[in-house]
């Protein structure tokens, strides 16, 4: 008589936390952990309940429910246990809309549970294998969505250290979100420390294979590298361990018509010594967005809910409605199943009254982009300004993220600011460009002039470098 086949995941309709969430399926399993999707049983809302089970460590009784070693030490088995909890305990003080936000702990079935909503949508994964490889400026709307969550856990020294296409998950309104924190841990920039090796392959740059080594800031940027190349040629890289017998293609080789600054940045933000990536994920971000494909995007990509088609190609279509609806109402010609139209004319020259936002500063402007439920814009999105028009991310109807700001008229006519936007006002290190000519990279002064950096004179040839405003000869 054969050996009965071992039990793994729970059950469904298994409830847990005393009734409080019924297990409706699994979504998903590694190494130290079972994900499943469960409803609150009052409130009926949607969960991810992650549970720790050791995969080959750890079998279940015959309920189903309760799990028992094998081939583990208790001790062993508790301090992992415990390092899951912990790091649910750090994540469940974040509040980010990038970031997929723990709600609940506890502890049932001799092992450790964390709650969090459940995320609705596809993993990047999937949409690059259904769909194919993206468009370079789609790919980079999501890693500008990406880099803000990673920079805002950066910021509180937490490092997710499996950033991969299977851990962002796109949502309905073409969002993106991070998920599985099983190897988030806390950092001190550049020092050297010791980490249990975690890791994705292809994903991971090389210090990630050493338990203790440096870590930091670019470690994540590696990987936000990677997923981008993974993103636009639709091939996941070369292992960074295998790197130095089997060379990385570079993006360009596998899309010829990639810009070579994109190609450039990818490979900066994928080189092998940390020290020669990017050291914060702002930098990264400002290179990035710089840069513009010219692709269009596929019809399997626009046919997303949410996903919004480039600028020009909107700018067009609205173009070849407006002269198809002149057409119609001055010809009166026969429609496409050779009848006269009978709708009135009143019906069809309706048009809607065009909405107008403020900013908190009270400047108007029109918007086309993404919403939140209160049709506020939140997202990435278009205004257009009396003298100015901004691409970028909102927050509540203002300029929040990274962005950037191009004058049309005025005394700063041509100029473009790229950069990170804070309250409308930009932030941190900027480029300043006038046309495809970059003329300052550095910090700005309130009013937008030229604070501390390098300015360059086009028609002399030199640079001169400004400290608070004030050019500083050497």
């Amino acid at each position: 008589m054969g050996n009965a086949p071992q039990i793994k995941h729970l059950a469904i309709g298994t409830t847990l936390c005393n009734g409080k969430y019924v297990i409706e399926r699994v979504i998903g399993e590694g190494g130290f952990g079972i994900t499943y999707f469960a409803r609150h049983t009052l409130l009926n809302h949607a969960f991810a309940i992650k549970e720790f089970f050791v995969s080959g460590r750890c079998v279940r009784d015959t309920q189903h429910h309760t799990i028992t070693l094998q081939d583990i030490r208790p001790e062993t088995f508790e301090k992992y246990r415990q390092r899951f909890v912990d790091e649910a305990k750090t994540l469940i003080n974040l509040d980010h809309p990038g970031v997929v936000k723990v709600v609940d702990i506890f502890e049932e079935n001799n092992t450790s549970y964390i709650v969090m909503p459940f995320v609705e949508g596809e993993t990047l994964q999937h949409v690059v294998e259904t769909r194919g490889r993206l468009p370079y400026d789609v790919a980079v709307n999501y890693i500008a969505q990406l880099s803000e969550a990673v920079a805002y856990l950066h910021e509180r020294h937490i490092l997710h250290r499996d950033i991969k296409p299977e851990n962002l998950i796109i949502t309905l309104e073409n969002k993106v979100v991070l998920i599985d924190f099983g190897s988030a841990r806390e950092f001190i920039n550049d020092e050297v420390q010791r980490h249990t090796a975690i890791l994705t392959q292809g994903y991971a740059p090389p210090e990630q294979y050493a338990a203790q080594s440096k870590k930091g800031n670019y470690t994540d940027i590696y990987a936000m590298g990677a997923v981008l190349y993974f993103a636009i040629t639709g091939k996941k890289p070369v292992d960074s361990a295998s790197r130095s017998i089997e060379k990385l293609q570079e993006p360009i080789e596998l899309i010829p018509d990639l810009p070579k600054e994109a190609n450039h940045t990818i490979m900066k933000a994928m080189a092998m010594k940390p020290e020669n990536r990017y050291q914060t994920v702002h930098d990264f971000m400002i290179d990035l967005m710089q840069v513009s494909s010219g692709e269009t995007v596929p019809s399997s990509f626009q046919q997303r809910k949410g996903m919004k088609k480039p600028m020009s190609i909107v700018l067009v279509v609205i173009a070849v409605a407006m002269i198809a609806l002149i057409f119609v109402l001055s010809m009166q010609k026969k429609n496409d199943i050779g009848e006269h139209s009978d709708v009135p004319e009143n019906e069809i020259v309706e048009v809607d009254h065009i909405p107008v936002y403020h900013l908190s500063t009270g400047k108007e402007y029109i918007y086309e982009g993404d919403f939140d439920s209160l049709c506020v814009p939140n997202g990435y999105g278009k205004a257009i300004f009396n003298d100015s028009e901004y691409k970028g991310y909102f927050v509540d109807g203002n300029m929040n993220g990274y962005g950037e700001l191009h004058f049309t008229s005025g005394e700063r006519s041509d100029y473009i600011y790229k950069g990170r936007f804070v309250d409308n006002c930009i932030v941190d290190t900027c480029v300043v460009m006038i046309g495809s000519t970059r003329v300052f990279e550095g910090t700005l002064l309130e009013d937008m002039d030229v604070g501390t950096g390098v300015m360059r004179i086009v028609s002399e040839d030199k640079e001169i470098r400004y400290v608070n405003g004030q050019p500083v000869y050497d």
